[in-house]
């Protein structure tokens, strides 16, 4: 039986690899925690892909806010419609970050963009999320250690601690600080490599760890429909879904352990941002005086 939607795992084999010489993270829970309501969270409507969002709205510690209109996060942009390519040209976008690894982008395609907006490859070579569907053996042997929440929380220790990953999260905060206009960047599901991303560059800009943690969670309501189809066709594939799950959500253990790793490589988020992401003190302001208001 040919899957319908490939979807799971693109890199896993390449990311655990890459990951294996981290010790492993504390087991994550059964389930993923619930999203908190986040009434600052804006949903962008693009036809032909999900989970997409402008992360504007939330407050800074020092009583700004984060604008409207100038950075977004998304899933994939490769299955966009006509009618989608149109409504991003409305948001005025100058560049299109694509997060995903070149296997990604060959089994998938490239982004569908309006004219004028720049993609720009940022590829990270870690686990995502995207081809297990197509390949349901690989995904057996993935969750043959029957850990699956650990091996995602250790993937989220390498989007911190891989030099590759932090040049191109930094790479991309500078694209946002230097004001060329708004800017949109994804990965495949636009949680996990795309969620580390808005949780760097939200803490950057003062806002609270608990909304930072809110817009992280919100990806399990934004696949939830997309999940519940998934989940039913590895069913048929004589997969456990709750196997699977993990692979599917975001919990925030998962970001814990992004946090709990800077804090092991650097000691504190500061240091992290200027010596890890060599992100200095002037690109630093520009990004809060682009954004906050």
């Amino acid at each position: 039986m040919t899957p319908r939607t490939p979807r799971l795992v693109s890199a896993a084999l390449a990311g655990a690899v890459a990951l294996a010489p981290f010790t492993l993270p504390a087991p994550a829970s059964a389930a993923p925690a619930a999203a908190p309501t986040a009434s600052a969270v804006r949903d962008v409507a693009v036809d032909g892909a999900v989970n997409v969002r402008d992360i504007g709205g939330y407050a800074s510690k020092d009583g700004r806010h984060v604008r409207y209109g100038l950075v977004y996060r998304s899933a994939s942009l490769s299955k966009v419609t006509a009618t989608g390519v149109a409504q991003l040209q409305r948001l005025g976008l100058t560049a299109s970050v694509d997060f995903r690894s070149q296997l990604e982008v060959g089994m998938s395609g490239a982004d569908k963009l309006p004219a004028g907006v720049t993609p720009v490859a940022a590829n990270i070579n870690a686990f995502s999320p995207t081809l297990l569907t197509m390949v349901p053996d690989l995904l057996k042997a993935v969750l043959a250690q029957d850990k699956p929440g650990e091996f995602m929380a250790l993937s989220y220790r390498g989007f911190v601690h891989d030099p590759d990953s932090r040049k191109q999260f930094a790479a991309a905060l500078t694209r946002i600080a230097s004001g060329q206009g708004p800017v949109l960047y994804h990965c495949t599901e636009g949680k996990d490599r795309t969620g580390v991303m808005t949780a760097i560059l939200l803490t950057i800009l003062g806002v609270p760890k608990t909304q930072v943690y809110a817009d992280y969670l919100r990806s399990n309501e934004e696949l939830a429909d997309q999940n519940a189809a998934e989940l039913a066709e590895l069913q048929k594939l004589g997969i456990d879904p709750a196997l699977v799950e993990p692979f599917l959500t975001v919990r925030a253990s998962y970001l814990d352990t992004a946090f709990d790793q800077i804090k092991r490589d650097y000691g504190t988020f500061g240091a992290f941002v200027a010596k890890g992401l060599g992100i200095d003190a002037a690109t630093q302001a520009a990004l809060r005086k682009q954004l906050l208001q």
